[in-house]
């Protein structure tokens, strides 16, 4: 009984060994016979993450140089010199031996950082400054676009201004509005709810006005445009309940 034991161990050994055998051979035989598809696999993954890493360091070098270069210029818009905001003239000094670069260079070059996106915003602001209400328009609705919450109410607000010297008045107010939708601040929310409220009552719509502008005194009742606004009811027609 015992030999028979022995041989019947034996026997299901031979029978799982060939088993194990093959499946350890079929791995070794998939990868003798796809090393090249896999060494190419592994390569491609290699080069992958390479180019992840390169992309954020370029990112950051971008992000910086534009942030720089902003810093550098800004100086000329927040004092009013709008020309050499935009365009950096050779007669401007140099900064730690290198030459200042003006907005629209910055937004060519870095258009994409956060940097290039708040030079769109102050092109947009100098070239209105400088009324030349077009280019103006072109940067405010670039600005328009933007994920940076007040860049993107700076560019509506502005196409709102431009739309508004073309006699656009409804383009205008509707854009104002949708300025409105973006600010958190109540104060600055009424300003352009005010200035909505302006276009349509300047362009005839008596009735979208009148609502704006009691939409202004619900939200603000004793600022400052709570008052315009109360005006603005009287020269509809209307009276202050």
């Amino acid at each position: 009984m015992k030999d028979k034991k022995i041989s019947e161990e034996h026997l299901e050994n031979e029978i799982i060994a060939p088993e194990q055998e093959n499946n350890a051979g079929g791995i070794i035989g998939f990868i003798q016979k796809k090393w090249k598809i896999i060494a190419i696999f592994f390569v491609a993954i290699v080069v992958l993450i390479a180019l992840i890493l390169m992309y954020k360091a370029n990112t950051e070098q971008n992000e910086y140089n534009a942030a720089k270069a902003l810093a550098r210029i800004e100086v000329y818009f927040l004092n009013g010199e709008y020309e050499n905001a935009l365009f950096a003239p050779d007669s401007l000094p140099l900064v730690r031996g290198e030459k200042v670069i003006g907005l629209i260079k910055i937004i060519n070059e870095y258009a994409s950082t956060k940097a290039g996106e708040r030079a769109t915003l102050y092109a947009a602001d100098a070239y209105y400054q400088l009324a030349k209400y077009n280019e103006a328009k072109t940067f405010y609705e670039k600005s328009s676009n933007s994920k940076i919450p007040d860049i993107k109410i700076g560019g509506y607000a502005g196409t709102a201004a431009c739309n508004e010297k073309e006699g656009k008045l409804q383009l205008a107010s509707e854009n104002y509005l949708n300025a409105v939708n973006l600010i958190q601040d109540d104060g600055l929310k009424v300003r352009y709810m005010y200035f909505a409220g302006l276009c349509n009552e300047k362009s005839g719509k008596r009735d979208e006005a009148k609502k704006i502008y009691r939409d202004i005194i619900d939200l603000n009742k004793f600022g400052e445009f709570s008052n315009m606004a109360k005006a603005g009811i009287v020269r509809l027609g209307d009276i202050i309940e």
